[in-house]
């Protein structure tokens, strides 16, 4: 990992948050517009429970293009327009903020207006999990979980 100055930690700061509000998005898409066996579970913030499920509306994506594939203990959301990639915790509602080291450097590295911030991981996993424990050394992110 190239060292950090203040300015790129602000911004990979805002990527985070990026990241997590698209998550909250993609979550809702994903549950308003397939057919899921447990909705009312789901609905009370049980993600787990998610599954590939038949889409409502007939079609073979979610809305705005977003594909989705349920599997394990993750989604992995991919814009079929942008590329854009989000792989996504399906604890419950508060693990969706939940940043896996190599998920969210895919995310940086497939969205056009931070994929500069991706340059600064020249070894992905590794440089990230150091990036996320300087965060919490510094506090200058306390309420994300990190997964390394």
């Amino acid at each position: 990992m190239t060292a950090l100055y203040k300015e790129t930690i602000d911004e990979l700061s805002t990527a985070m948050d990026t990241y997590k509000i698209i998550a909250n998005k993609l979550i809702g898409k994903l549950i308003s517009e397939t057919k899921q066996p447990e909705i009312k579970e789901i609905i009370k913030g049980q993600y787990y429970l998610i599954e590939n499920s038949e889409l409502i509306n007939g079609k073979k994506h979610l809305s705005d293009s977003w594909d989705f594939d349920v599997h394990g203990e993750h989604c992995l959301f991919v814009n079929l327009v942008t590329g854009q990639r989000l792989e996504v915790s399906l604890g419950n509602k508060e693990s969706l903020g939940n940043l896996d080291p190599y998920f969210f450097y895919d995310f940086l590295k497939t969205t056009e207006s931070l994929k500069h911030l991706a340059d600064n991981f020249k070894n992905p996993f590794n440089d990230m999990c150091a990036f996320f424990e300087h965060l919490i050394e510094q506090k200058v992110r306390t309420y994300e979980y990190f997964w390394c």
